[in-house]
């Protein structure tokens, strides 16, 4: 043995010496003799290491589920890692998962260094994937060459060309290449890692080649380690017979979490329509039950799920990714918000406990295919990939209630109504006013009912643009102007703002009914009706639908603001199987104020009652959180993206610039 070779194993068995002293202290099991060695070899890749002495926990970070304290986590971990791994960036999987972290962070925070650094690591490469004939591991980078190329406007086709190659190279072949009988994805972590290329790939070329083969190769891999009993995968069929120290079977939550999180990323961009959806909502809802039952005490997961016992030491990148899908699937409307959110709150809490000073984000297990030993100091990549793509859904969970009143769908009049104000004064502002539709209630989801104002927010970039929404339940485009809530809006509208106005479901009531007093005329007209109101208990002129949308135009326009009219969104109402417009009432009333005042108009009720008519009666029940009106989480975020599409086909897109990724990523509505 040489010198050198000597001082290495010197100190390498000091450090091994410190870290026993140190972890027999606290009690922790340490790695056996073969994790180390993967732990160093981990460490000699850069995917990450485990020091003996971390430094201090952070004590700068609330777990409180606002914008502002996820965004101090974010920044945190995502900038330490940033700067300590940027150098060694590289195209295995350890590094794609941070990468899809990375998008997630910028447009969570809405800092663009994130997505920059990745784009540069994309030219590095040439957007192109390690080897041929390539593995789930070897496509996964691809989510993110995917992701930028949707974000770019230009959408440079160079971007996907060698990715899709390379999927064209192994979408023929039943096998995992030529001489190897194992299906493609024969392991549980290859459905987080190659299924979100393949369903992106098919929203960038418009080829639904990519879907079905990812149809395919799913099921396979779900036929083939799917355990109907325990309602989670075995990391590869080997695993079906081995057992934990407790006789129990094996289940790795990072493994687990691998397929969770890898349906979110599935269904973020499978068609609505898409007869396998349903498959996939249902996985994820199996899977989140069983794994809510397995939450430890401190918030988190064990490595062994069915053994915490033998790994007493939390786990957070299994435990990042059970939280990232969860939070989706509850923003979605897929999973139960009473039941998921205590579940999402106290993971979020426990993994902030791991949070170093500098920002390292420890104990999350070495690379492997099982259950392991680690230290607590343990920090890998793709663990904290999967803590910013948590991050980024608690981010949008967060904006979806702050700033929401204190009022009922339907509040009285005498309800204690407090709307949210612009977060930041010197940026633009987009107001939304409205009824129930567009704000319901609190604005959080109760009652299994979400107006479009609330996923409205996710679809822009919160550092270039405010987006309020002081839409009110109950209010008609007149009760919303004669309880004085309009004169408080108007008050901090500025020059540069946008506002968007979508009433009619609640104009068609009686002029002096006791209970509300709420409806308009009929049509555009100037026609009027003196009325003694019941509920305000004065005199008061009545005017058409019309009128009123005009003054809302008008005074908009003399704030030197932008003003822009909606039609209302459809309700479920079906007749001969195709979704009832409002073409001929308020919906082509609202059409006819923008033509006479030019200005923007999305037809809302269309774009929307289309995508109803091509689910059919049985795919838009679950959008409705009651018999006819309002949606629930699942359908207000529809309905949001159809506003989108709806601001892109304008002449002139007064927020163009203002869009995130996911709004960047919405195509402009066309028409008939």
């Amino acid at each position: 043995m040489t010198g050198r070779s000597t001082k290495c194993v010197l100190a390498t068995a000091m450090l091994l010496l410190t870290v026993q002293g140190a972890m027999s202290a606290q009690k922790y099991p340490l790695p056996t003799a073969a994790q180390q060695a993967g732990i160093d070899k981990d460490t000699s890749r850069h995917f990450g290491d485990s020091p003996a002495d971390p430094g201090p926990l952070a004590t700068d970070l609330s777990p409180d589920l606002t914008p502002a304290a996820i965004d101090a986590a974010t920044r945190k971990v995502a900038d330490w890692q940033l700067a300590r791994s940027q150098p060694y960036f590289d195209r295995i999987w350890t590094w794609s998962v941070l990468y899809s972290g990375f998008m997630a962070a910028s447009d969570s925070t809405g800092d663009a260094k994130y997505r920059d650094a990745m784009r540069e690591m994309a030219k590095k490469y040439d957007w192109s994937l390690r080897n041929r004939l390539p593995n789930a591991d070897d496509q996964s980078v691809g989510q993110t060459y995917l992701e930028l190329y949707l974000h770019d406007g230009k959408k440079d086709p160079a971007m996907i060309a060698p990715t899709r190659a390379d999927l064209d190279s192994v979408i023929g072949l039943s096998t995992l290449k030529p001489g190897d009988p194992r299906i493609p994805w024969w392991w549980c972590d290859a459905l987080f890692m190659a299924p979100g290329v393949w369903v992106r790939m098919s929203e960038a070329t418009g080829d639904h080649k990519y879907i079905d083969y990812l149809n395919t190769q799913w099921q396979r891999t779900y036929d083939t380690l799917w355990d109907k009993d325990e309602h989670l995968y075995a990391r590869d069929a080997s695993y079906q017979t081995k057992r934990e120290a407790n006789g129990k079977k094996i289940f790795w939550s990072r493994g687990e979490g691998w397929v969770m999180a890898g349906i979110v990323r599935v269904l973020q961009y499978l068609p609505k329509n898409d007869p396998h959806r349903a498959f996939y909502v249902e996985q994820l809802r199996e899977m989140s039950a069983r794994v809510a039952q397995l939450q430890d005490t401190d918030g988190l997961w064990r490595a062994g799920l069915l053994d915490p016992e033998h790994y007493p030491l939390p786990e957070v990148s299994g435990s990042a990714l059970f939280v990232y899908a969860m939070t989706w699937g509850v923003n979605e409307g897929v999973l139960d918000g009473a039941t998921y959110r205590p579940v999402i709150t106290k993971a979020w809490g426990g993994m902030l406990q791991h949070v170093y000073a500098d920002g390292r984000l420890g104990c999350i297990q070495q690379t492997g295919p099982e259950p392991a030993l680690y230290l607590p100091s343990a920090s890998y990549t793709y663990g904290v990939g999967g803590f910013l793509l948590a991050a980024s859904e608690l981010k949008r969970m967060s904006l979806q209630h702050s700033g929401s009143a204190v009022v009922d769908t339907d509040p009285g009049r005498s309800a204690n109504i407090v709307l949210p104000v612009p977060a930041n004064s010197s940026l633009p502002t987009i107001f939304l006013v409205g009824d129930s539709t567009v704000r319901n209630g609190h604005g959080d989801g109760a009652n299994n009912q979400m107006g479009w104002g609330e996923p409205f927010v996710s679809y822009f970039d919160t550092s270039k643009v405010n987006v309020v929404n002081r839409a009110i339940g109950g209010r008609s485009s007149r009760t919303y102007i004669t309880e004085g809530h309009w004169e408080r809006t108007l008050a901090l509208i500025k020059p540069g703002d946008v506002v968007l106005f979508q009433f009619g479901h609640n104009d068609s009531g009686s002029l002096d009914d006791t209970a509300r007093a709420r409806g308009t005329i009929n049509g555009v007209g100037d026609e009027s009706k003196e009325i003694e109101n019941p509920i305000l208990k004065k005199h008061e002129v009545v005017h058409t639908f019309g009128w009123y949308m005009a003054q809302y135009v008008e005074q908009t326009k003399a704030k030197g603001a932008t003003p822009i009219i909606c039609s209302l969104v459809p309700r479920k109402t079906w007749k001969d199987g195709k979704i009832v417009r409002g073409a001929s009432s308020y919906g082509g009333w609202a059409r006819e104020v923008a033509d006479t005042e030019h200005v923007g108009f999305i037809d809302l009720n269309e774009i929307t009652a289309r995508k109803y008519d091509a689910l059919g009666e049985a795919g838009v029940e679950p959008l409705f959180g009651d018999p006819h009106t309002h949606t629930t989480l699942a359908g207000a975020e529809m309905n949001a993206e159809s506003v989108v599409s709806g601001l892109k086909a304008l002449k002139k897109d007064p927020v163009g610039k203002d869009f995130s990724g996911k709004g960047k990523a919405v195509k402009a509505y066309r028409g008939k």
